[in-house]
């Protein structure tokens, strides 16, 4: 793992130094956890990455002519909840346990927008549905989140955050 400052001047060198910007608000552990987490990565990839995303963006590359280049999945990677065998299930869900807890997935979640429409200033996904819980969408999310986080704490006896 590397250093506070070590991480700090690769951050600035990147140009993604507000990634620290709370870092005084987060406990000794969290931020233990957020140096693993950086350590990690690979920042000058991550910001040639991105330059050569705007460049392509710049010079007009269009999304049609990424569309050429994509081929169907291969059957030997699809998989089927309701056409396979209990060990090919066990054997997705933990490697889903193992990637999840070495820190190695994270959820993106599209949501639809503003409630206007509902009558509320606010993300659809923070709206009360009418559950018996009264819980919101987002909330249903992050215990669910939460709960995969633990189980594969659980699992592999590591402590593993799940972004999202």
């Amino acid at each position: 793992m590397l250093s506070f400052e070590e991480i700090k001047s690769s951050l600035e060198h990147a140009g993604q130094s507000h990634v620290l910007q709370f870092w005084a608000e987060l406990s000794r552990d969290d931020k233990r956890t957020f140096l693993v987490e950086l350590s990690g990565l690979d920042l000058t990839e991550l910001r040639e990455h991105c330059e050569r995303a705007v460049e392509s963006a710049k010079a007009g590359h269009s999304a049609t002519a990424a569309d050429q280049q994509i081929e169907p999945v291969s059957s030997e990677f699809i998989g089927s909840i309701r056409k396979s065998d209990h060990t090919a299930l066990t054997g997705w869900e933990n490697e889903g346990f193992l990637h999840i807890s070495q820190n190695r997935v994270a959820v993106l979640l599209l949501a639809g927008g503003q409630g206007t429409r509902l009558g509320v200033p606010y993300p659809k996904g923070m709206y009360n549905v009418g559950l018996p819980s009264s819980k919101t969408l987002y909330q249903i999310q992050a215990e669910r989140i939460r709960k995969i986080q633990e189980l594969a704490n659980a699992k592999h006896g590591s402590k593993c955050t799940v972004p999202w």
